[in-house]
């Protein structure tokens, strides 16, 4: 199974492998009731959920918090109690992040493999918009699984373009800006996205900066090394060069209204929550396409 996957991406037997755990330990989360109280986001989430073959395999588990406790440790350690379809998983090293999210590791072991991945819970914010339940995008593995594939809540994908833009305005790693790539070749409202990620930054009390995030994806990397190692050399590209054309393609975000203008005014303040959430309802109110 992992074998097949790893030849048609040209990434090495143990990355590929770990990606398929990772499918095990959603699958685990899910049989335990735990996925009910996550919202599943991050480099993982873009992968499995909305770009299939064309995305980068990661190595983590990015999860928002919808009703986990705020210790959670003792949920994820009866999640992955027993034995799921002969991989062993336990929690490890358990720590809060400067962010107060809540992360560990998670060791597994197998007949094939062993290793180690990071799953990590935001409680900085509750989704904007209700979250999306799919099964993820087909792969060349799922036929061999010894389960059904599961269906996850996710972020909607307008959502989760926001909180990467959140991103490259905070921090702009190789990761983000190859996710920003991805994310720009696909079809989403650009209306939802701006104002989410206007007001994403203004939960964190930063003001929305759409020529830094432009200029970032603009000027690229100057090296890409992880990405070799992701998604295999024979998918090299010229990432500068689209990361520039992402650049043109995120251009609307330049186009702030009125009300956009107001919350980046306003990021210190604090004042438009209720304007906020009333204008984010009739989006919340769809409970449409996740990707």
């Amino acid at each position: 199974m992992a074998n097949r996957f790893a030849n048609r991406m040209g990434v090495d037997l143990h990355i590929a492998q770990q990606e398929v755990v990772l499918l095990y330990a959603l699958d685990a989360l899910a049989e335990a009731g735990t996925l009910d109280h996550l919202v599943f986001k991050g480099g993982t989430y873009l992968r499995m959920m909305v770009t299939g073959d064309a995305g980068r395999l990661s190595e983590d588990l990015d999860f928002t918090n919808n009703g986990l406790p705020e210790e959670a440790q003792p949920v994820f350690e009866a999640a992955f109690a027993k034995e799921h379809h002969g991989v062993r998983f336990s929690v490890v090293d358990p720590y809060r992040t400067a962010a107060r999210n809540w992360a560990c590791g998670v060791e597994y072991a197998h007949e094939w493999d062993q290793g180690r991945f990071r799953l990590e819970v935001s409680y900085r914010e509750s989704t904007f918009l209700p979250p999306a339940r799919w099964q993820p995008v087909p792969q060349l593995y799922y036929s061999d699984l010894p389960f059904p594939v599961p269906e996850v809540p996710s972020l909607r994908l307008e959502e989760a373009i926001a909180e990467k833009l959140r991103a490259i305005q905070e921090r702009a790693t190789e990761r983000d800006l190859y996710d920003a790539v991805r994310y720009g070749q696909k079809g989403f409202d650009q209306d939802l996205v701006r104002l989410l990620a206007v007001a994403k930054l203004w939960n964190d009390r930063q003001a929305f900066d759409p020529e830094r995030i432009l200029t970032v994806l603009s000027q690229g990397r100057r090296e890409w090394p992880d990405l070799d190692r992701l998604i295999g050399r024979a998918r090299r590209q010229d990432w500068n060069r689209k990361s520039a054309e992402a650049a043109q393609r995120f251009g609307f975000l330049r186009s702030l209204t009125s009300f956009e203008r107001e919350l980046v005014d306003d990021a210190r303040r604090h004042r438009l929550r209720g304007p906020l959430e009333e204008k984010l309802r009739p989006y919340a109110a769809v409970k449409g396409r996740g990707r």
